[in-house]
């Protein structure tokens, strides 16, 4: 069962599954896709200078002493595995990420869903909602998006990144939340 949505894309169904029963969808959404790549390619900087490093000493390679070589060769491999790791963490794996990222609020809990290989669930009751934060940076102002970031008790905090219109977005999980804490009876 996939739940049609205005936005242009639909929530998978394994989302579908998680919600209970009774409980009613008020917002999903999607990071948008430019804003969130673009925060990651920043980090990019590093290993490509990491890359340049070892240029100059790549001329020992042309007419080196034997023992150079058996130390050396050794000491390349690790240094472009190392750098390689860097690029594909900054370059690829906000690509893979993206592309299982969603955010659905209920009436009751915010459910974000991500992952590469394996499907991880962030599930938090809105009761425990304390603070709720918007973070607006150079590409989120240049496309209009924002990063929103739940905090609650004892949990770390869920950041719903890159999103569209993130202050109507801030406005109705704000008022779920209240809505949420308003509902519940103090228990004696």
């Amino acid at each position: 069962m996939t739940i049609p949505v205005s936005m242009g894309f639909s929530i998978p169904d394994d989302l579908t599954e998680l919600i209970l029963e009774g409980e009613r969808i008020v917002w999903v959404s999607r990071s948008a896709f430019k804003p969130f790549i673009l925060k990651n390619l920043a980090g990019l900087v590093v290993p490509v200078v990491f890359l340049l490093i070892p240029i100059p000493f790549m001329g020992m390679f042309y007419i080196p002493p034997p023992h150079i070589t058996i130390f050396m060769l050794p000491f390349f491999i690790l240094w472009y595995c190392i750098v390689g790791f860097a690029v594909f963490n900054f370059s690829a794996y906000p690509i893979l990420l993206w592309r299982n990222l969603y955010y659905v609020l209920t009436d009751r809990r915010i459910i974000v869903r991500k992952g590469v290989i394996g499907i991880d669930y962030d599930i938090l009751d809105l009761e425990y909602v304390q603070q709720v934060n918007l973070e607006r940076g150079i590409w989120d102002r240049i496309y209009g998006t924002g990063t929103i970031v739940v905090q609650a008790i004892g949990v770390k905090p869920i950041a719903i990144y890159s999103i569209p219109d993130p202050f109507k977005s801030i406005e109705v999980l704000k008022k779920t939340v209240e809505n949420v804490k308003s509902s519940k009876i103090p228990r004696i």
